[in-house]
């Protein structure tokens, strides 16, 4: 019994472990071209179709995007993402990326 016990505990801690270790961060991107009813769509659903994208959120404003990127930047990066929509024809640029754990930016975040 007290095997099973210790073996259980270990596959939890080193479960728990490996969770501890991925690291969700928030990219902001600024999407350029972004002009009727369908294109935030499709920005979205691209982003969204990514490994390791778990929530997208799009703001639209005059020709232009805001999209919010939660994504575990061991399966992807900021770069990749903005590649993917440049890729799907809405120019992209990386404007923030934040640990998705705080709010504080990322390089704010590491210089501590």
């Amino acid at each position: 019994m007290k095997t099973l016990f210790r073996t259980a505990v270990t596959v939890a801690a080193l479960t728990l472990t490996g969770a501890a270790f991925a690291a969700p961060r928030t990219a902001t991107l600024e999407v350029q071209n972004v002009t009727c009813v369908t294109c935030a769509p499709i920005v979205k659903k691209t982003l969204s179709r990514i490994s390791g994208v778990s929530q997208v959120a799009i703001v639209e404003r005059g020709g232009m995007a805001t999209a919010t990127v939660t994504f575990d930047d061991e399966k992807a990066t900021a770069e990749a993402l903005a590649q993917a929509v440049t890729n799907a024809g809405f120019p992209a640029t990386v404007k923030d990326v934040k640990s998705a754990r705080s709010s504080a930016p990322l390089s704010t975040a590491l210089a501590r």
